[in-house]
């Protein structure tokens, strides 16, 4: 990095060379940007948010850096680790501490995963905590702290380090060879994760419901116009209609900027402070936010370009990585601290969204009435299982239950041949079902296919009404007959009641 000056470049930490590293990626990305300002912050659609084995994820400043390491080395899974978390997968602990190699079900050796020679690590930032009581000068796990109540925390003093670890991304080591398992889990949940619809249709519902029911820091109002800005004085986020945009993602990315603008206000993040239009802190404030949203959109699979009126600033972003170490450090501080807030409060419309739903859900199936299955075809001749038998045999189920459907004459249903369950017989299969009729077929004695269709307790009722209890009424059908004479009690005790009170 020839033009970025050094500062101290004799016995630097690992701290300064990282942010070294981070500053030259920085300078890299925005010169692309600046030949061709249209270009997105990152790929379409290349990567998900960047975790490590376990599957959590890392912060906004490493995940940043970690994305754009990605996609300069072309690394096609955001999953990285340690060199003593991959030496750590060939061990497990027994009852007495020692350390085994790990083996297979039949008690064979796995084969080593290791980093393969001749390849680097990338640096990310991990703070760290040591918590010690302001009295005994005990230290205590930072777990055990989080664990504690406000009062009890009181007692403690934390002192937060900020630390340099190396972490290589799984395309580095063997893993896809000595773990095949672990490596397609791995593979499966670093899925894309797209929002709903395209186009002038996409839609972000956890961001839509943050707007609906006022779930951010501040109010955010959709209204007819050319400009979306934040309102330091009003503390508010105008932004224009979605329809005014390109497309749907074009109006959440560009939420997403103002969003990020509206973290540094003086009761949240702090960042925000008078400047005049083009200043270097203003410059800044615009990658703050310009990088936060691209993170953002990234993190739940959009696409994030950059602001026309963001593109001005290309130019001063450039010299102040250059001249400034510490431009760098505070800007990728402030991005981490935005991102995050932005992502929990998505998180958590989404999981409210979910609760909602799964509420729903319930609350239909509670209404839904319980069903039975009403036998109305027993076909097991030749000539009446031909078609069906093709059917089968191609995997044509819809076809196969369409055909079956043509058996039933509309009869009322014969109350020996009603069941809870399609399948009674040893060997039963249900084949195919839909909201009104099953099929079940039993390949003992050539192949049968039972036909049925789906009856509810109150169809039953009407027809033990109607044509009276049977004595071959199956056992379901008698437990039917059984609630009714309870509900006739029932309504004979109302009565009683109603006729004393008068």
């Amino acid at each position: 990095m020839a033009d970025y000056k050094k500062y101290n470049s004799d016995g630097r930490s690992s701290e300064d060379r990282a942010l070294d590293k981070f500053a030259e990626m920085m300078i890299e990305k925005i010169n692309t940007l600046q030949n061709d300002w249209k270009k997105p912050w990152f790929t379409e659609g290349s990567l998900t948010w960047p975790k490590n084995l376990s599957g959590r994820e890392y912060n906004g400043m490493n995940a940043l850096m970690l994305i754009m390491h990605c996609e300069k080395q072309g690394y096609k899974l955001p999953v990285f680790c340690t060199f003593d978390r991959v030496a750590g997968l060939n061990f497990n602990k027994d009852k007495q501490g020692r350390r085994q190699q790990v083996k297979d079900n039949n008690g064979e050796a796995l084969p080593q995963v290791t980093i393969l020679k001749g390849e680097k690590s990338f640096p990310v930032f991990i703070t760290t905590f040591t918590v010690v009581n302001k009295e005994t000068r005990e230290k205590i796990k930072y777990d055990d702290y989080r664990l504690m109540s406000e009062e009890q925390r009181k007692e403690y003093n934390v002192y937060p380090k900020l630390q340099v670890y190396n972490v290589f991304n799984v395309a580095q080591t063997n893993l896809q060879e000595a773990r095949p398992e672990l490596y397609k889990k791995l593979e499966a949940a670093a899925g894309v994760n797209r929002p709903l619809n395209q186009g002038d249709d996409f839609s972000f519902p956890a961001m839509d419901k943050m707007i609906k029911e006022n779930g951010w820091i501040c109010p955010i109002k959709p209204v007819y116009g050319d400009n979306a800005y934040y309102s330091i004085s009003k503390n508010e986020i105008v932004i224009p209609e979605k329809r005014q945009f390109k497309d749907g993602e074009s109006f959440y990315t560009n939420l997403g900027h103002e969003m990020a603008h509206s973290t540094g206000s003086e009761n949240h993040l702090g960042r925000l402070k008078p400047a005049s239009f083009g200043s270097a802190e203003y410059a800044r404030e615009e990658l703050v936010a310009e990088l936060s949203a691209a993170l953002v959109a990234q993190r739940f699979g959009m696409t994030k370009h950059l602001k026309e009126d963001s593109a001005s600033y290309l130019k001063n972003w450039l010299d102040s990585l250059k001249e400034s170490p510490e431009f760098i450090k505070t800007t990728l501080t402030d991005v981490k601290k935005a991102s995050h807030m932005i992502n929990q409060h998505i998180d958590a419309m989404q999981l409210k969204i979910d609760q909602e739903q799964s509420q729903e859900a319930e609350q239909k199936q509670e209404k839904a009435p319980t069903m039975y299955y009403a036998s109305v075809a027993y076909l097991q001749t030749t000539d009446a299982t031909d078609r069906l038998d093709k059917f089968k045999n191609d995997g044509n189920y819809d076809a196969l239950l369409t055909e079956a459907k043509e058996y039933d004459q509309g009869d009322a249903p014969d109350l020996s041949k009603i069941n809870l369950s399609p399948t009674k017989y040893r060997g039963d299969d249900l084949l195919v079902e839909d909201e009104h009729y099953a099929v079940v077929y039993n390949p003992t004695v050539g192949g049968t296919y039972d036909v049925m269709r789906k009856v509810s307790a109150e169809e039953i009722k009407d027809n033990i009404i109607r044509y009276g209890l049977p004595e071959d009424a199956t056992d379901d059908v008698k437990e039917v007959a059984k609630l009714m004479e309870k509900e006739e009690v029932v309504a004979q005790e109302e009565g009683q009641h109603y006729h004393r009170g008068r």
